[in-house]
């Protein structure tokens, strides 16, 4: 993961949490294993316990904010704890590749 993209997950996360202190997060994909181009999104999993669609949304809109600031699109997953450690999704490939290669926040 390039030194801009840990700093914008960074900023990412610390603006997550002051919302929701809670928050689990990790990015993922290209960006993290070095398969990117400069088009490629920073891919960011955000697992907050008692997910709602008005947290999600508020999750949204802080990762627009980050990337407009940074010129680069912060693309968002987002779990609530149950879903993410006991629902069907808790198996997925996402998720495992997620839990085993994800970059934490």
């Amino acid at each position: 993961m390039s030194g801009k993209d840990r700093r914008i997950l960074e900023q990412f996360a610390s603006a997550v949490r002051e919302r929701f202190p809670q928050a689990r997060i990790w990015a993922f994909g290209s960006r993290t294993t070095g398969q990117h181009t400069k088009e490629s999104d920073l891919d960011v999993c955000i697992v907050v316990p008692g997910l709602t669609e008005a947290k999600d949304r508020a999750i949204m809109r802080i990762a627009w904010r980050v990337g407009f600031e940074n010129d680069r699109v912060v693309s968002t997953v987002t779990y609530s704890q149950d879903e993410f450690e006991r629902g069907p999704c808790s198996v997925s490939t996402l998720v495992q590749g997620v839990l085993h290669h994800g970059v934490p926040a």
